[in-house]
């Protein structure tokens, strides 16, 4: 039994990778929140938006969204930055 119990032990990794201790899996990006932009390709619901010309992987609430339509950010959790279209 001790054999088995070791080999288990010797293959789990310990270890943890905790915001911590230092380890960030994806950089928050929290000043994106409010900024507009314009649809650089059809979000459904994924794709990219532009904002101040750079592009920004983003996702909208869930509603298809057109190409060149006017959104801005309204939120952002880890990676996911979600925006919602601006009615003009």
């Amino acid at each position: 039994m001790g054999f088995w119990k070791d080999l288990w032990h010797s293959m789990v990794l310990k270890d943890r990778t905790t915001s911590e201790k230092g380890y960030i899996s994806a950089e928050e990006r929290k000043e994106l929140i409010g900024c507009k932009g314009i649809v650089k390709n059809e979000l459904r619901p994924a794709g990219t938006m532009l904002i101040e010309g750079n592009p920004v992987d983003v996702v909208s609430e869930g509603d298809y969204i057109r190409k060149g339509s006017l959104v801005e950010v309204i939120g952002v959790n880890g990676s996911r930055v979600v925006v919602r279209q601006v009615q003009n």
